[in-house]
């Protein structure tokens, strides 16, 4: 993997970030651990087989975006 540099540009600094961080991600669910992440319906856990199991959904309410 590339090192980051001190005059690295922001695509090269994001592209090695990116690239860390689904190594990171790959290694975790493959460890057996599920990966929390968000989307538009909430907080969950993804599991190595695709299950996704919601820890915390989000209300939508008249006035915006709400939590649980």
């Amino acid at each position: 993997m590339k090192k980051l540099r001190f005059h690295s540009s922001k695509e090269e600094v994001e592209k090695i970030l990116k690239e860390s961080s689904m190594k990171d991600i790959k290694e975790t669910l493959e460890s057996g651990a599920p990966v929390r992440a968000i989307d538009d319906v909430g907080i969950y856990d993804r599991y190595k087989d695709g299950t996704n199991v919601y820890v915390k959904k989000f209300i939508r309410g008249s006035e915006g975006e709400d939590e649980d």
